[in-house]
């Protein structure tokens, strides 16, 4: 009798963690909504040139789709700024051995030229606005590129060039790929565009960098444009790149510390469950650079069953026979821990509404290891329930 309680109390932890994630959703969501049903002369800025922006993107060509914000500007056209952000050159750079003529402080500036590495990226479509001499135009991306992962964690750059070409806008953002929304998550987009605005600080790429307040509200803006006057053509050919810093610490042995000779089959479960999560990120970004012509849905399609099916079935396989409450712990630390490598591994910080989900996520399949160790179907079925309502409702975009 007991033990219902404990797993009626779990249960109801899950509805809770998952109605509140939706909640933490819902607001999120709400503060990016716009408050007006056209672009108002209030909203555009003047940058450059005689075209306005307006400093937003878009997911439809309407303000009711406004997304992020625009924060960074560079005063060139897109082929210039392209070239300016990839660093690129005919020079064949390579890092000078000690002993010979450069100095180190050469060599390890050559060696953040090849660190940093901008390609053409992957995304959804995304529209922003112009207004000139002639009206308004919705501009698709000019260029896209990013710095890391699809599958994993990455900078991403959306470009939209102003029809008269004397500026180039640029949203810039971080994401990481969330295996659990089969989507992306966007975490920031100040510390992005502070990253891309460090690479032409004291840099013979940039005559001017600056910072301009324009009360950009709402976006996730903190009101704030960075301003790139790039210089001559010529001076680009030899830029080195900035490196952006990105600790990556994952550590598998500190996730379970369980009396592994009392409950040995229980740690095991704890153990695979978290390597089966981490598993599937390094999996994901592996195979993406290794089929780089492939899309990364394609990939991230049969890694997202290895989660959704897999996990349980390893808890269904793993758990009769072993302690109940044992097997409830090995799951919440292993694949709590696992959760925890994860993102401490895209160096990411996680919006409140995705860590409530995981929470509930855990309790669910806890459920599920109770009921198999203590051989109570009617339990295990609860818990395999209430882990299909969690997958689902991230996929519904409830969360």
């Amino acid at each position: 009798m007991k033990r219902v309680h404990v797993v009626v109390g779990l249960l109801a932890v899950v509805a809770v963690a998952l109605a509140l994630s939706g909640v933490f959703g819902a607001f999120a969501g709400a503060s990016e909504e716009p408050t007006v049903d056209d672009v108002a002369d209030d909203r555009l800025i003047a940058v450059d040139g005689e075209y306005l922006l307006w400093p937003y993107t878009s997911r439809s060509r309407s303000v009711e789709g406004r997304t992020l914000a625009i924060n960074v500007v560079f005063h060139a056209d897109a082929a210039t700024t392209r070239a300016a952000i990839e660093g690129r050159s005919d020079a064949d750079w390579e890092e000078t051995e000690p002993g010979e003529a450069a100095t180190r402080t050469e060599s390890e500036d050559v060696e953040e030229f090849v660190a940093r590495d901008w390609r053409d990226a992957r995304s959804s479509l995304r529209y922003s606005y112009v207004e000139g001499p002639d009206g308004g135009a919705w501009l698709t991306e000019t260029f896209e590129l990013h710095d890391g992962a699809y599958l994993g964690v990455r900078d991403h750059l959306r470009a939209y060039e102003s029809p008269d070409g004397s500026y180039t806008a640029i949203q810039a953002h971080e994401e990481y790929y969330d295996w659990f929304r089969l989507r992306h998550t966007v975490p920031d987009i100040d510390a992005p565009a502070l990253r891309l605005e460090s690479e032409f600080v004291e840099s013979d790429r940039a005559t001017d960098v600056r910072r301009e307040y324009r009360g950009i509200d709402g976006g996730r803006s903190d009101g704030w444009l960075s301003v790139i006057e790039l210089a001559a053509a010529a001076a680009l050919a030899g830029a080195l790149l900035g490196r952006r810093t990105r600790e990556t610490a994952v550590d598998l042995g500190r996730r379970l510390r369980t009396d592994v000779g009392r409950h040995a089959t229980a740690a095991t479960l704890g153990l695979a469950l978290g390597a089966v999560l981490v598993g599937v990120r390094v999996a994901g970004v592996t195979l993406e650079a290794a089929l780089p012509g492939a899309s990364p849905k394609a990939i991230a399609a049969p890694l997202y069953l290895v989660l959704a099916v897999g996990l349980p079935a390893l808890v269904v396989w793993r758990a009769p026979g072993t302690d109940p409450e044992a097997a409830a712990l090995a799951v919440v630390v292993g694949l709590g821990g696992g959760f925890l490598a994860d993102f401490a591994a895209l160096g990411v910080a996680v919006p409140p509404d995705l860590i409530v989900h995981r929470v509930a996520l855990l309790v669910a399949l806890g459920v599920v290891a109770i009921g198999r160790a203590a051989a109570d179907r009617p339990v295990a079925v609860a818990g395999v329930a209430a882990w299909a309502v969690g997958l689902a409702l991230p996929l519904a975009d409830v969360i």
